[in-house]
């Protein structure tokens, strides 16, 4: 059952039709319940329906007569108890019904939404089941290996925040199968930032990181996948920056990056680095691979917007400081990106839905400008979809393969030409 897809088609068309079987059981349970009614009490004593006179003779009927009180016979009273019973089953029956349909009415309306970003494709996924192979983190230290893992295998690596004050947070690690048989080969390390909303777990569940690692693994291209906590919470929205709350960027520059070189087999030059971020991960892949060219060779950025967002404006990110439009203008490739040196080299991944209303023209427009640049070699790729996980799980195993030069067929497209960084600054300005 943990493999179960329910996020198809014919897995939501089903869970519908359980949702108006059980309104049309409610449906019915109502039906009995009024059939089975019992006859209203009056005066302490159920009342007895009125039989109709039998016909006969006027002067029969002219007669006066002293009515007398009816007692009900055993069969009349077996059928008020009889009622009773019915009505009594058919008020259990009702309340089943209704809880029943309420559940797969909450059930079906949730998984459309899932469905829609498919962010829990799986029922595993759902139950917390997971449904990538795990190791110890003592086995990913280890001097000699102590098993093997033919998919590879996650780890979670403790990550002290000494430079930033971030804490010590867990980053969770995907090592590939040549890394529990190779104890001597060292190597390329990729960064997944996660969006916002957002863990570093969803890059494992929702993402699919780990299988698109064994896939590299398997065309001959292993490589090491961190995903490292860039917020406090589900719903914090820390744009990878130092803010008064937080200080996102030391913690990824100044800590994550120096623990993962010295605790795991990584390669600890700026080529064989690379940045990817999908959605607010996207922003934070670009922005800091752009501002650290000394650090990372290569971004990968998926449905990232161009400049930083947040629902409290750049004050709300940043907080009040008299040097905030310089802070704010440092960390907007849309501002800087046109000014940037042809050296040291880099090379840039841009990937978005078609249908992406969020990030779609920034995407565009960052290919452009960063295309025209010399030293920067980007590529574009434009897919059907959203701004969602139907796109994102593709675009990290093309993204990944354009990366590490995989040979395989990843259709890409040119840059457009750049386009007036005044007109789309002016266009979309900045919320302060």
């Amino acid at each position: 059952m943990g493999s179960l897809v329910i996020i198809g088609k014919w897995f939501l068309l089903t869970l519908g039709a359980l949702t108006a079987a059980a309104w049309l059981g409610c449906a019915l349970a109502v039906r009995r319940l009024r059939r089975g009614r019992p006859l209203p009490v009056k005066n302490g004593r159920e009342a007895q329906p009125i039989e109709p006179a039998p016909l006969s003779s006027a002067l029969r009927s002219s007669a006066p007569r002293r009515p007398l009180a009816r007692q009900p016979t055993p069969r009349r009273a077996g059928r008020r108890y009889a009622g009773r019973d019915r009505s009594w089953s058919g008020r259990l029956l009702l309340a089943g019904a209704g809880g029943l349909a309420v559940t797969l009415t909450l059930a079906t309306a949730a998984d459309l939404v899932n469905a829609h970003y498919s962010y829990l494709p799986r029922l595993d996924d759902v139950l917390g089941v997971h449904s990538w192979p795990t190791a110890s983190s003592r086995e990913a230290v280890a001097a000699t290996p102590i098993r093997t893992h033919p998919q590879g295998s996650v780890v979670s690596l403790a990550v002290p925040g000494v430079h930033s004050g971030f804490g010590t947070q867990q980053a969770l690690v995907y090592l590939p199968p040549q890394y529990f048989t190779e104890p001597r080969v060292r190597f390329p390390v990729v960064y997944l930032m996660h969006g916002s909303p957002g863990v570093p777990v969803d890059w494992y569940r929702a993402n699919r990181a780990a299988q698109t690692g064994a896939w590299l693994a398997g065309h001959g291209r292993p490589v090491i996948l961190v995903a490292p906590r860039l917020s406090n919470g589900w719903l914090d929205d820390s744009e990878c920056v130092d803010r008064p709350s937080e200080h996102i960027e030391t913690y990824v520059v100044d800590d994550v990056i120096p623990t993962v070189d010295a605790r795991l087999r990584s390669r600890p030059d700026r080529a064989d680095r690379i940045f990817a971020g999908m959605s607010a991960g996207g922003f934070c892949a670009l922005n800091l691979g752009l501002r650290h060219r000394d650090l990372v060779g290569t971004i990968i950025d998926m449905s990232g917007m161009d400049r930083p967002t947040h629902d409290g404006g750049m004050i709300g990110l940043f907080g009040h400081r008299p040097d905030l439009s310089h802070v704010v203008a440092a960390n907007t490739p849309a501002v800087y990106a046109a000014h940037l040196p042809a050296t040291p080299p880099m090379r840039v991944w841009l990937d978005c839905g078609r249908g992406d209303r969020e990030s779609y023209s920034d995407t565009r427009y960052m290919a452009a400008t960063l295309g025209a640049r010399p030293g920067f070699q980007v590529e574009l790729r434009l897919r059907p979809g959203g701004h969602d996980f139907g796109v994102w799980r593709p675009a990290l195993r093309d993204g990944l393969a354009w990366a590490l030069e995989v040979r395989t067929t990843v259709t890409v497209r040119l840059p457009l030409r750049p386009a007036t960084t005044a007109h789309h600054t002016r266009s979309r300005a900045v919320r302060a």
